[in-house]
């Protein structure tokens, strides 16, 4: 709902309980039991004035649901460039693009000491200051990894082991040493598949983001690129990794759950749980 509505609905409620102070001063006596029912309709429609103004975006979207859906905001929440590497906001007048800065994190927290922990907490503090003169979001995300097409690799392996040791075995002419050694592949490919196959595995990664606002689409994206291309040179040299602007599924990933968490994934945990 536009805030011309929302005005509206405020003006309506807070008149309505105007009137109802109005009727309970121009009632005559001998209409005092009108009074308390009068009194109790016209602290709701405060009230109801009240949410309208500050709430409105918390208590519109239910005044207008259909079928019991509530629809919080028709409109979308962002759009991706057609270039894949931003995600572009309409507020009004105003145009703000957003990228993302992919910082690969290989060390974890549980194999530090306490002094490399410190260190790696002053290296994230300098990242910080590398961009002091704009908004940045640095952000530790942790999500489950799609393995279908890993597995349908280890199983195409295992598949040809076991043929291959079924093979050797028939074959009366097979020496014994290359019957085990093929009994030792076929029984790694078998671990490897239940290993991979036992759990969903995750990632973790760390990624910065960048906003800029513009005239139109092209000055804010161009300000947000030249942003996080800022950062992507300043991490890269602060943590000695290769930090790059993330496009495409992996930007998506940030911000959508759907890219973060596979279906497949979920299906097993639904499975599972």
């Amino acid at each position: 709902m536009n805030k011309n509505s929302s005005f509206i609905l405020f003006i309506g409620f807070l008149g309505g309980a105007f009137m109802c102070v109005a009727i309970i001063s121009v009632l005559p006596p001998g209409y005092s039991y009108i009074t308390f029912p009068v009194l109790i309709i016209g602290l709701f429609l405060d009230v109801m004035a009240a949410s309208t103004r500050f709430y409105s975006y918390f208590f519109l979207p239910f005044m207008k649901r259909k079928n019991n859906v509530v629809t919080l905001n028709s409109e979308p929440a962002f759009y991706v460039t057609s270039s894949g590497n931003a995600i572009i906001v309409r507020d009004g007048e105003n145009i703000y693009a957003s990228s993302f800065v992919k910082i690969p994190v290989y060390s974890s927290a549980t194999e530090m000491t306490e002094d490399e922990k410190l260190n790696f907490s002053r290296m994230f503090a300098k990242l910080i200051t590398i961009n002091s003169r704009y908004p940045m979001k640095l952000v530790s995300q942790l999500y489950y990894l799609n393995k279908d097409d890993y597995i349908k690799k280890i199983s195409a392996k295992l598949n040809d082991a076991e043929d291959r040791y079924e093979k050797l075995k028939n074959d009366k002419t097979t020496p014994e040493k290359l019957i085990e050694r093929a009994e030792g592949e076929l029984a790694m490919w078998h671990n490897l598949f239940d290993g991979v196959n036992k759990s969903p595995s995750q990632n973790q990664v760390a990624y910065a983001m960048v906003s800029a606002v513009g005239a139109n689409e092209e000055e804010a994206v161009a300000i947000a690129m030249q942003r996080a291309e800022e950062v992507a040179a300043g991490a890269g040299s602060i943590f000695g990794v290769i930090a790059s602007i993330s496009s495409g599924e992996e930007m998506l990933a940030h911000v959508e759950p759907e890219y973060s968490i596979p279906p497949a994934t979920i299906s097993e945990l639904m499975k599972r749980y």
